[in-house]
């Protein structure tokens, strides 16, 4: 029986904007935003930064020695780096009518450390409703590794079994699968609540 439902957090519960943060928000030309995708976003640092190890001073100043065409552009990505995600509106009311029903809740997800501060205050209502969280950023572990999943698994005394866990990467899902959790790739909200709701019923 499914007990408890574990959500990622990027691009399930909240938007990682970045695109739009660049273009609209900060104002930046495409030709510059592409350059900050390759080189931060979406380049294999980004990933070290969810990570934790490193102190966050040290990687920010890395990931702006990788700009160095854009002085004013990688303070002004940095200095407002709050508004880079942003809760979706169906994420709060979702996680409240789950709790009602009487399942724990809980986020499993890969964050730099200090950003998910920022944004847990600020974005994030949901985070205040959920019964645990386990992020990359203070574990210094990251998705796919299962060692951050035992970390939920062993911290709040869960049953892998009693568990079904949404990840919008299949790699994420494969882990959970592999430890026992059931899965569900998340598309999107209307299909995620639906196949939710099929695993809930049957059990």
């Amino acid at each position: 029986m499914i007990r408890n439902i574990v959500f990622d957090i990027g691009m399930v519960l909240a938007d990682f904007r970045w695109k739009e943060y660049m273009l609209r928000d900060l104002g930046f030309a495409p030709e510059v935003m592409e350059t900050f995708a390759k080189r931060l976003v979406l380049d294999p640092v980004w990933d070290e930064f969810d990570l934790g190890v490193r102190p966050t001073e040290e990687i920010i100043t890395e990931m702006k020695e990788r700009l160095p065409e854009y002085p004013k552009e990688r303070e002004l990505f940095f200095l407002h780096i709050e508004d880079i995600a942003a809760s979706y509106p169906y994420s709060e009311p979702w996680i409240r009518e789950l709790k009602e029903r009487g399942y724990a809740v809980y986020l499993l997800s890969n964050y730099p450390r200090d950003v998910f501060r920022i944004h847990e205050k600020k974005h994030f209502g949901f985070a205040a409703l959920v019964d645990g969280k386990v992020v990359s950023g203070f574990e210094r572990l990251s998705k796919p590794d299962p060692a951050i999943y035992r970390v939920l698994l062993d911290r709040y005394a869960l049953k892998a079994e009693e568990c079904v866990f949404l990840d919008d990467r299949q790699v994420n899902i494969d882990t959970a699968l592999s430890l026992g959790m059931q899965g569900i790739v998340f598309t999107s909200y209307e299909d995620a609540r639906v196949r939710l709701e099929e695993l809930l019923r049957c059990g």
